[in-house]
């Protein structure tokens, strides 16, 4: 919908990341609405694209060759092959391959990849306002020195006849590299901020609710972790391979000791006694969902705390060498002393 989108005052670079996922979410609701109402999977997928005109070159290669070959796995698996594995597009793919079970979409697992995608942008989005006020603030304290100077440079006749001595360019050369350091180490501390890295057992949880959403057994969901991650791969290849499901994941308590075990654990263990695991799983997701919300938060509290030392070190001294300095320097340097002349 138009008001879950971002504002348009956010950075642009930050809004071609939120933009993105929402739309990826809506998608994802239109083929669950059309694969309710009666729409072949393969209509289903053309109207869909047709009406939200995704920017992406692969968007456009999955319409053409759905068209040709009227059928959607194999078009699907084909587009996000030509993408980066770890890009917004190439999570949506995935996730629209998770949801569909012989060649069919079904609606409750199209349901689970749009409540991913939309919280995937609601943390995107936090970090983006974080990063927008920061940026903001930033700014502001950067730019100040320099209108002040200006406003000096013409308001006062005697400060721009002393506006080319050394002593006076000397402190603004200084107080201008130091601004400009300050502009950069902040404008990393802030990419680094809000630099969204995905949760790589967070996404295994979330593919594996989607997989089981369509029927799938346990073994077959976690052999569709293959286009997941790179852990994903290996837990798939093992599977594929003939090991059984307990060494198979083993992977995930090698790359990540505690959450990857404690996946792991409960997928054997519902192996094990053969009960339904959907509901344990839907916990799981929700508890990664939940520590990803809180970490995101911990950055955007840390992010002010951050900014300060940039702020102490270098916008604060450019702000004294830029407008408080050169004023100072160029009065000193109009003041003429007269001594008495002495005479014998």
């Amino acid at each position: 919908t138009k008001d879950a989108k971002p504002s348009l005052a956010l950075p642009r670079h930050l809004r071609t990341v939120i933009s993105p996922m929402l739309d990826f979410a809506t998608l994802c609701e239109s083929l669950a609405r059309a694969t309710r109402s009666g729409a072949s999977p393969h209509d289903a997928l053309l109207v869909s694209l047709q009406r939200h005109q995704f920017q992406h070159p692969c968007w456009s290669a999955l319409f053409d060759d759905a068209t040709a070959q009227q059928s959607c796995d194999n078009s699907l698996a084909t587009a996000r092959e030509t993408v980066e594995p770890r890009s917004n597009d190439a999570q949506c793919l995935s996730l629209l391959e998770s949801a569909m079970v012989h060649g069919n979409f079904v609606p409750s697992a199209l349901d689970h990849a749009s409540s991913v995608l939309r919280d995937r942008a609601a943390c995107s989005a936090e970090l983006a306002v974080a990063a927008s006020q920061a940026q903001l603030s930033a700014r502001l304290l950067s730019m100040l020195p320099f209108v002040l100077l200006g406003g000096a440079i013409l308001v006062s006749s005697q400060f721009r006849s002393s506006l080319w001595s050394p002593i006076v360019l000397c402190p603004l050369f200084l107080g201008f590299i130091l601004n400009r350091v300050g502009w950069r180490w902040i404008s990393s501390l802030i990419s680094r901020a809000v630099h969204d890295e995905p949760d790589d057992i967070g996404q295994l949880t979330e593919h594996l609710c989607v997989s089981l959403r369509t029927g799938l057994s346990m073994t077959h969901a976690c052999e569709r972790w293959r286009t997941v991650s790179s852990t994903g791969n290996a837990v798939a290849d093992l599977i594929s391979a003939g090991a059984p499901l307990e060494e198979a994941l083993l992977p995930l308590a090698t790359t990540h000791p505690i959450s990857g075990k404690n996946l792991g654990h409960t997928i054997v263990e519902a192996e094990r006694d053969g009960l339904p695991i959907l509901d344990t799983v839907m916990r799981l997701a929700t508890d990664n969902r939940i520590e990803r919300r809180r970490q995101i938060d911990t950055r955007i509290r840390q992010l002010p705390t951050r900014l300060s030392i940039p702020l102490v070190l270098c916008v604060l001294p450019s702000f004294l060498l830029l407008s408080v300095a050169p004023l100072v320097l160029a009065s000193l340097s109009q003041l003429s002393v007269s001594l008495p002349s002495i005479t014998h």
